[in-house]
């Protein structure tokens, strides 16, 4: 919490807050260095920053379904679709927290909700609960569907290939708050129903993708991509997909 604390008063204090495409944390760090936000982050936190540790990023998705924490204690990871919990999944939720007041509810990068710390004794009530209101603790989403995501601005969302995870983002201006310029294919929003396109970011996130459309209208958008998914995948089954209201309609297309 105090490391939070440090990393947001940072911002506060020598951000940018009046530039809407400048108030971003990530222009204080390139602007006044790492090693500053180091010294910054020891000296408001009372700590001293370990040398990071190696590591190695090979996905950016979610752990779905019930998994071991390292403390022996349960998680399980649900699929919220498109990022907006309702209806069903929502009273759900809302049972299980007045039932288990002890879980701890989090919400991860990708808009997904974990519950945290759970029992062996909670574990199959819990999944009862949810099975009973329709809401799915294992095979939540395809492998396509899990890896998408939208921001929460303009009706938008596209998918790709059946049974091929491509990762896609939409946003709905450039501060691209879905973290737009990670992804395989990318929708950014200019105007209402226009959208720069990005392509070429890779799945494990270490590589970044480029403009390849400066303006595609929304009606225009299958064309101009059919191409591109057609030689990405096999050349009799191409995916058609709509946009409408963050929800997923995906039909075959003959070649």
């Amino acid at each position: 919490m105090d490391v939070a604390k440090a990393v947001l008063t940072i911002h506060r204090d020598f951000g940018d807050r009046t530039n809407r495409k400048h108030a971003r944390l990530k222009y204080v760090v390139a602007e006044r260095g790492v090693k500053f936000m180091q010294d910054e982050v020891n000296q408001r936190a009372g700590i001293t920053l370990a040398p990071a540790r190696p590591y190695q990023f090979t996905t950016m998705q979610d752990l779905l379904g019930w998994r071991k924490a390292v403390d022996g204690s349960w998680f399980l990871g649900l699929f919220v679709n498109m990022g907006r919990v309702k209806d069903a999944q929502k009273t759900a939720l809302r049972q299980v927290a007045d039932k288990f007041p002890n879980i701890e509810f989090r919400l991860s990068a990708n808009q997904n909700v974990i519950l945290a710390n759970v029992s062996d004794a909670d574990k199959t009530a819990i999944t009862t609960l949810l099975n009973a209101a329709a809401v799915k603790t294992e095979n939540q989403a395809s492998v396509l569907h899990a890896a998408s995501m939208a921001c929460p601005s303009l009706p938008t969302c596209g998918l790709g290939l059946g049974g091929e995870e491509i990762i896609i983002r939409s946003t709905g201006c450039p501060n691209g708050c879905a973290r737009p310029y990670m992804a395989e294919i990318a929708f950014v929003g200019k105007a209402p129903g226009r959208y720069q396109v990005w392509l070429g970011g890779n799945a494990s996130g270490t590589r970044l993708n480029r403009v390849w459309k400066d303006v595609v209208k929304d009606p225009d958008m299958e064309t101009e991509l059919r191409p591109v998914l057609a030689r990405f995948g096999s050349p009799w089954q191409v995916y058609r997909f709509s946009m409408h209201k963050h929800q997923v309609s995906e039909t075959w297309l003959e070649s």
